[in-house]
């Protein structure tokens, strides 16, 4: 990634962390939207729902089995218990 282009996704991640995003923000900044190409597309599970952690459990197994390395199939496991410890509301997808 070009040195622009890292410094506009800087920039992005101070303003959502200031607008209160730190999660979104941190991915931004050193999670897995971190590499993330310009013109790339990508899919997004919020908190809020109620599939989102299956999803994920699918996708650890998934990765498992195609050796994707512990700290990422660790990180999944975490990011499973933020939603499962996030007091929102939950529901099906819109």
């Amino acid at each position: 990634m070009s040195d622009e282009g890292r410094e506009v996704k800087l920039q992005a991640a101070k303003l959502l962390k200031d607008a209160g995003f730190k999660y979104l923000a941190a991915e931004l900044e050193f999670g897995s939207l971190s590499g993330l190409a310009k013109d790339e597309p990508f899919f997004l599970l919020c908190g809020r729902d109620r599939l989102a952690p299956t999803a994920i459990k699918t996708w650890i197994e998934a990765a498992r089995l195609s050796n994707v390395p512990d700290h990422k199939l660790e990180r999944a496991h975490e990011t499973i218990e933020a939603i499962e410890g996030w007091p929102g509301d939950r529901h099906y997808p819109d």
